[in-house]
């Protein structure tokens, strides 16, 4: 009997402080405030709509640059970017969203995309990621806890985009598909993991 009890008080100290200790590991959500939840859903929303204008403008200055001196670059910013569709697309019930770029904006880009991208520089391209990037950051820090992972890969892809855009703009548009080239690894791998292939 002595020793029943005994196994029996083991039990229950281990059991206790396990759940003490994974109490004390996992951070708790903090609650949003209003302002905090709409900055987030805005945010978000912004993301899936971007996301989609860029799939479709890579998409287009894949297809026209190449054989020119844009060709690789564009073509691995296109498959990144395929990646990145496929990420979202399995992301959006997680997250309660059906955000993606409306009618219009896909028909614009539709029709002027052949020709638009002979004009993009790295410049132009710094110069719209440089101030989106805090933007993300935002997102990412108001994101629930089990979606941190994801949104940290959101931040790397984007900050993936920035180092290629500055290493084309610097040394040449190849400098800038070998960074996009490197970083693709990484967007499979975040596939994988929320997919769980």
């Amino acid at each position: 009997m002595k020793l029943l009890l005994t196994i029996l008080f083991t039990t229950n100290l281990l059991t206790w402080s396990s759940l003490a200790m994974s109490e004390i590991s996992e951070p708790a959500q903090q609650a949003l405030t209003a302002q905090q939840h709409q900055i987030y859903f805005d945010h978000l929303k912004y993301e899936y709509r971007n996301r989609g204008r860029t799939y479709i403008g890579m998409s287009k200055a894949a297809k026209h640059s190449a054989g020119t001196d844009r060709g690789a670059f564009f073509q691995a910013y296109y498959e990144l970017e395929i990646v990145n569709q496929k990420i979202l697309g399995h992301m959006k019930n997680e997250l309660g969203t059906n955000y993606h770029a409306n009618w219009f904006t896909r028909s614009v880009l539709h029709v002027t995309g052949d020709i638009l991208w002979r004009f993009v520089s790295p410049q132009q391209l710094i110069d719209v990621i440089i101030p989106y990037l805090p933007k993300l950051k935002e997102m990412q820090s108001l994101a629930r806890y089990e979606h941190k992972p994801f949104f940290a890969y959101i931040v790397a892809q984007e900050q993936a985009q920035l180092e290629a855009s500055q290493a084309a703009k610097k040394e040449s548009w190849d400098s800038g598909a070998k960074v996009f080239k490197e970083f693709l690894p990484q967007a499979e791998a975040e596939l994988a993991r929320i997919t769980g292939l």
